[in-house]
């Protein structure tokens, strides 16, 4: 009986664990398409109003609209990765000699 039992639990984990890396990838992948959505809606926004000699309103439209996904999407993937997005500090004293 313990035998079966712990035969159970181990396809358990496994169905367990291959489900989550199949939630973490379809999430990776459905804030990409997304984001990407996004940007590319508001960037052929923003090249309407060029087109039309608006640049005020196109530089708007991708300072407000365009680029901060983009920002999203790069800090979603670097968090996803684990990668330490914290700022960089340079030591002003040993370039400046």
């Amino acid at each position: 009986m313990s035998t079966i039992r712990n035969a159970v639990d181990s396809v358990r984990r496994t169905a367990s664990t291959a489900t989550t890396h199949v939630v973490e990838a379809a999430t990776v992948l459905l804030v990409g398409l997304g984001l990407a959505g996004w940007s590319l809606f508001w960037s052929r926004v923003g090249r309407m109003h060029y087109a039309q000699g608006d640049l005020v309103s196109a530089a708007f439209t991708t300072t407000v609209f365009v680029l901060p996904a983009i920002g999203a999407f790069v800090w979603y993937v670097a968090t996803s990765l684990d990668v330490d997005t914290g700022p960089t500090e340079i030591d002003v004293n040993v370039i400046g000699g």
